[in-house]
């Protein structure tokens, strides 16, 4: 391996090339550490030309995986803006195999660690993500171990040190922005110490003096305009002293004073003075007793300081740490805070209280649609709510995002779901925002102290996991049970099964014959997706279809269902076993989103040697409605194809002629040709099902009988 210090002699740009102090000799320096060099680069651009036909299904196959975390999957969102990030995902492998490590390099990684930083993904999390792509190209690379294992090996340790080249350089962002935060914070806070300097040097202290023990009492100018008193005071001075003392600060300023004449210290309060007339002031004093020669109490002397710009200042740092500058409610310090003093109060008494954890459903789509200022009004209106639907032992707070949460002091389960319908039903009206009328449901999870945790973390994990419970139950509200946790803990293993039973294709496809009752004579079929899992066993659709949705696989599982099917067409219909009729195949709403569904569908049947009008689609009313207006342009596209579609929910409410004169009237639940058709009673009742394996042979006999 050449020095890499020769090479990059002739590659390193000017220092005042290099963001954010990465000159020239820390360059060099980092390349020498990692033995990076030139013939790491072009033995990099040589794997390229074997990596880059695969790049998609790894870009994919990576934010799958990342997509599958709460917290991450929202930070990467879904449809335009996933296949946004699969482009600049596949941008940045091809940088990391072809670029040379050179000035461009360097500013791009950077860049590419500050957007990370300022999207909120915290650096154990990006390093992770750089783990999970680094094993992801190292499969990839996993044939050439069989063609030259010792290649292989070279191959890979040139991809370790340039991806822990990237990493250093995204580090070098975070910390930079850091620093650039923590400088920030450290100007505020030199000019607030400025502020309370000055403030200081305004505010002389002032002077007086208390005799012992006939009470007579002398201030300065500057004392007895901070206390208002008199210049002198024969007698009763003291009572004369604490006359503007605020009421409720009053018992304190005297327990101080008495004590320090029985103890002979010092003593050092602060305290409000009111004055009809005047404005009100943040006083601090000082003072302490002093003795004559017999060692009696003669007087008592002290200054005293209007501190009342101090007290704004420190009140405003307090606001600006422990709530939420948007909304003005405890943010996330604040309320964690207030929990933990809860936790301590409740273990002590033996009290308990509950935790509603509180997400907008549709708030995303608003902020995508409406814009972030239209989203921070809604957020404002959220709050307002809330604080004019929660009572006094009913603490609410905003703890970033949508996310907000009620402490409720002294509710049990029953006690936090009446809470919840509360604030469940006002945010259910619509509000007026911008000129937009919108809406903004709530989904509220419930935990219980300490049933359902004794700290605060785990109170909260599991109001987040109760609410998450709520939002995929569509029912508002759901109080957290261990058992949601294990579900949640099945979802991810599903998923990850999921995942590999397609790259694995151990998938199976049944079929479901279509039968007349009265004759057995086969009408038709319809494919059924089934899954046999070797850890999981059995698994059924109505649980594996909505994690392949939710992890984004559900395309690439609707893709397998049709290929398979058209290809078990094929094959029939070469032996000579045409099926009657058509196949029936369901369709996902997630499938039907995706404007190039109907191209590539055609596609695949062409590649088949069959026909659209082969194939049924079922669809569903609800999927349909999501996008009126697309899901009429790709059933036009569908319908002049040649396929016949189907409606499973025709029906249930989801479309009116009312509302859309361009959906049909009639109840029907199949629409062939140019119009939606019912099936008529006599069909209904004179058709039948049964379910044979995928791996049967077929030839069901021409009169077949149902028995």
């Amino acid at each position: 391996m050449k020095a890499p210090g020769s090479r990059m002699d002739s590659h390193c740009p000017p220092i005042a090339a290099f963001p954010s102090a990465i000159d020239g000799d820390d360059l060099r320096k980092r390349l020498a550490f990692l033995e990076l060099d030139e013939e790491d680069e072009a033995r990099l651009r040589r794997l390229w030309e074997f990596v880059a036909p695969r790049g998609e299904g790894n870009v994919r196959s990576f934010y799958d995986h990342v997509g599958s975390f709460a917290g991450l999957g929202e930070l990467i969102g879904e449809g335009t803006r996933r296949e946004r990030l699969h482009r600049t995902q596949q941008d940045y492998a091809r940088d990391l195999f072809t670029m040379p490590c050179d000035a461009r390099y360097v500013e791009n990684r950077l860049q590419i660690g500050a957007i990370h930083h300022r999207i909120g993904l915290e650096p154990h999390w990006y390093v992770a993500s750089c783990a999970k792509l680094l094993t992801t190209l190292m499969d990839t690379l996993q044939p050439l171990a069989h063609e030259d294992p010792d290649a292989h090996t070279i191959a890979l340790k040139s991809l370790v040190r340039r991806m822990f080249l990237d990493i250093g350089l995204a580090m070098n962002a975070y910390v930079a922005a850091d620093r650039d935060a923590l400088n920030a914070s450290m100007a505020s806070l030199r000019e607030s110490q400025a502020l309370l300097s000055e403030a200081h040097d305004l505010a002389q202290p002032g002077r007086r003096e208390l005799q012992l023990p006939n009470g007579a009492l002398a201030c300065c100018e500057r004392a007895r305009e901070m206390l208002y008193t008199e210049p002198s005071v024969g007698c009763g001075g003291y009572d004369h002293l604490r006359r503007w003392v605020h009421p409720l600060d009053r018992p304190d300023v005297d327990a101080a004073f008495h004590a320090a004449l029985a103890r002979d210290t010092a003593y050092d309060i602060r305290y409000r003075v009111e004055r009809p007339g005047h404005p009100p002031r943040m006083l601090r004093e000082r003072g302490r007793a002093l003795n004559d020669a017999d060692g009696n109490r003669t007087r008592v002397v002290g200054t005293v300081q209007d501190i009342s710009l101090q007290a704004s200042q420190m009140s405003r740092i307090e606001q600006l740490a422990l709530f939420d500058d948007l909304t003005k409610l405890p943010n996330r310090a604040g309320f964690y805070a207030e929990l933990e003093r809860q936790i301590a109060e409740a273990s002590a008494s033996g009290r308990v209280f509950a935790v509603l954890f509180i997400d907008l459903d549709e708030f995303k789509e608003i902020n995508d649609t409406k814009g972030h200022s239209v989203g921070d009004a809604v957020l404002v209106e959220v709050a307002r709510r809330l604080r004019e639907n929660t009572r006094a032992r009913e603490l609410v707070a905003r703890l970033g995002g949508d996310e907000f949460v009620v402490l409720a002091s002294g509710a049990d389960a029953a006690i936090a779901r009446t809470i919840a319908g509360r604030l469940v039903e006002a945010m259910a009206r619509p509000m007026s925002i911008g000129g937009h009328v919108l809406s903004a449901r709530a989904s509220i999870g419930i935990s219980v102290f300490p049933s359902d945790g004794g700290s605060s973390e785990l109170l909260v994990r599991n109001a987040d996991t109760a609410m998450y419970a709520a939002k995929r139950s569509r029912n508002g509200i759901d109080v957290y049970h261990p058992s949601m946790s294990a579900r949640l803990a099945r979802r991810v293993q599903l998923a990850d099964r999921l995942e590999r039973a397609l790259e694995e294709d151990s998938l199976e496809l049944y079929f479901q014959p279509q039968v007349a009752m009265e004759d057995g004579r086969l009408l038709g079929a319809e494919a059924l997706l089934r899954w046999n899992d070797e850890v999981l066993g059995p698994v059924a659709p109505d649980e594996f279809v909505p994690v392949a949705e939710h992890r984004g696989l559900i395309g690439q599982l609707g893709q397998w269902v049709i290929g398979r099917a058209c290809t078990q067409l094929h094959e029939w219909e070469r032996d000579g076993l045409r099926l009657p009729g058509r196949l029936a195949i369901n369709i996902s709403p997630r499938q039907f989103d995706d404007r190039g569904f109907a191209r590539r569908l055609v596609g695949q049947l062409e590649a088949c040697g069959l026909s659209p009008q082969r194939l049924d689609l079922e669809l569903t009313e609800s999927g349909l409605m999501a996008d009126p207006d697309e899901s009429l342009a790709t059933l036009g596209t569908l319908r002049e194809a040649g396929f016949s579609l189907s409606l499973d929910d025709f029906g249930m409410g989801y479309s009116t002629q009312a509302r859309d004169r361009r959906w049909p009237s009639s109840r029907a639940s199949r629409w062939t040709g140019s119009s939606w058709t019912a099936p008529s009673s006599a069909a209904c009742s004179s058709t039948a099902t049964t379910t044979p394996s995928w791996s049967r042979p077929w030839p069901w006999p021409a009169a077949w009988t149902w028995n």
